[in-house]
């Protein structure tokens, strides 16, 4: 079997500049069997033919244990040292889910779990599975190391199985993050991709439309009512494979919800920010009204970025992590390249 070897990354461009954690450690790669429609790493990886959904490629275990070892037991120095002095907490899911189905019988994000207990790092997992919360899993965890966001998108478990076709579903994804929630793990749900309800220019122009059954406000009561601390949302941006694959499983074309000349200079189709605008303060709003939930906003594209900060409950970190897990300290500055506290 072929191995994921480019497990450990700091990536560069625009997620680097924006993203308080872009220290990307993945367990597997090349492929993922939630094989989102609208997934950004399949849209990156499948044209160059580097996406095999039913077959991810594992990371070769060993290499990743070295890492640790190398850097805190043998003091070596590498690329990664000043990263991991700081303990910049490392994001886990970021391109393949790490706990996918490939992961029940190979139990890399398992180990790779106990060996960051072994070293007291911290790092922030985001998944769509409920393999997280099965009982050798939440041993593993840390709640003084582990940030855990589940990705939900949509209330609805039918509409989840068609985009997210591999992943569990809405429901399923929400009594798992209730069991991590009451064992005391710190939770978040990212609704990223943020789908609308209607047509761009609803809400912020008037524009006439019929509804997308695809995302509810009332999700975010759901979510708040299984424990989530915080709801983290970003809107969707689909490219023009995005499009074809959600129009193979779907059999609609949504090109038809977005203005056509609210594009990003890649030309993916965007929302507008007057319009994406209304969702987000709502759903901050619904996080009010249900709880003591907070709210943020992931990243939104270069154009927007800005545009939201005052939306994030912590300024100083979109992920809302600092503060309420005790291994997070730091976080990547992205504007000096040192490290922020």
């Amino acid at each position: 079997m072929k191995t994921f070897k480019s497990f450990l990354k700091l990536p560069g461009g625009g997620e680097t500049k924006r993203c308080f954690y872009p220290f990307k450690l993945d367990t597997y790669g090349c492929g993922c069997s939630n094989n989102c429609s609208y997934c950004y790493a399949k849209s990156v990886l499948y044209f160059r033919k580097l996406w095999d959904s039913e077959n991810p490629r594992p990371a070769d275990f060993i290499e990743i244990e070295k890492v640790f070892i190398n850097h805190f037991d043998k003091k070596k120095k590498t690329k990664f040292s000043e990263l991991l002095n700081a303990r910049i907490p490392v994001r886990l899911g970021g391109m393949t889910d790490c706990f996918s189905n490939v992961e029940k019988k190979n139990k890399n994000t398992l180990r790779l779990l106990r060996v960051l207990k072994k070293y007291n790092y911290p790092y922030l997992i985001l998944t769509k599975n409920a393999l997280i919360a099965d009982d050798e899993y939440a041993e593993a965890l840390d709640k003084d190391l582990a940030y855990i966001q589940f990705t939900i998108t949509t209330p609805y478990d039918d509409i989840s199985k068609l985009y997210e076709e591999g992943a569990n579903t809405t429901s399923e994804r929400l009594v798992a993050l209730k069991k991590l929630s009451d064992l005391g793990f710190y939770t978040a749900v990212r609704i990223n991709p943020l789908f609308p309800m209607y047509k761009d220019g609803h809400y912020s122009k008037g524009v006439k439309s019929d509804k997308f059954r695809y995302f509810e406000f009332d999700l975010v009561r759901r979510c708040v009512e299984a424990g989530a601390k915080t709801i983290i949302a970003g809107f969707v941006r689909l490219s023009s494979w995005n499009i074809k694959w959600i129009k193979e499983k779907t059999g609609e074309d949504l090109t038809w919800l977005f203005d056509k000349t609210t594009k990003a200079s890649n030309q993916a189709l965007h929302f507008s920010t007057e319009e994406k605008r209304y969702y987000y303060e709502r759903i901050r709003e619904e996080c009010k009204k249900w709880g003591d939930a907070e709210f943020s906003v992931c990243y939104d594209g270069d154009d927007a970025y800005e545009e939201f900060k005052y939306l994030w409950a912590n300024k100083d970190d979109c992920c809302n992590g600092k503060g309420k897990i005790k291994g997070f300290v730091n976080a990547y500055d992205f504007m000096s390249k040192e490290f922020i506290k």
